[in-house]
C-alpha cells in the first residue's frame, strides 16, 4: 500500500515534525490486533474450545503487544483445570506434532497490521 500526500514546501517542516507522533499513535491504536486475535482463534485446534477462548492480546508497553494463549484464569470445562497446555499444543510434544496457531496468525496478519498503521497515519495528517 502506498500513501501519498501533497504538501506545500512551506508546510513540509511541520509535516515531517508531526510524522513520528502520528506513526506512534497509529501503531498504538492498531496494536489491539483484533484481526490477528481472530486469526489465532481460527487456526487454534479445538476439542473443548477452552484453548481458543483463552487466546488474548496483552499490551506490555506503548508499542508492544503479546498474543497469548492459556493461563489467565481460563478453565477447561471438561477437566476443570486451568488451560495450561497451550505450549504443548503450539510447540508439540514427543507424541504430537506442533500446531503453531499463534505463529500462523502472526504470519497471516502482519502485513495487514502494517497496512492499517500506514493508512491510519496517512489519514491522521
Amino acid at each position: 500500500m502506498r500513501a501519498v500526500k501533497r504538501v506545500a514546501p512551506e508546510a513540509l517542516e511541520e509535516e515531517l515534525r508531526s510524522l513520528p507522533s502520528r506513526i506512534a499513535a497509529s501503531a498504538a491504536a492498531a496494536l489491539g490486533c483484533e484481526a490477528m486475535l481472530a486469526a489465532a482463534r481460527e487456526f487454534c485446534p479445538v476439542d473443548t474450545g477452552a484453548l481458543s477462548e483463552s487466546i488474548r492480546v496483552e499490551r506490555i508497553g506503548p508499542l508492544s503487544t503479546l498474543l497469548v494463549a492459556g493461563g489467565g484464569g481460563h478453565v477447561n470445562l471438561r477437566s476443570g483445570r486451568e488451560v495450561d497446555y497451550a505450549v504443548a499444543v503450539h510447540e508439540g510434544t514427543s507424541r504430537t506434532p506442533p500446531r503453531p496457531f499463534l505463529l500462523q496468525a502472526v504470519h497471516a496478519e502482519r502485513l495487514n497490521l502494517a497496512r492499517e498503521i500506514l493508512a491510519s497515519t496517512a489519514e491522521a495528517a
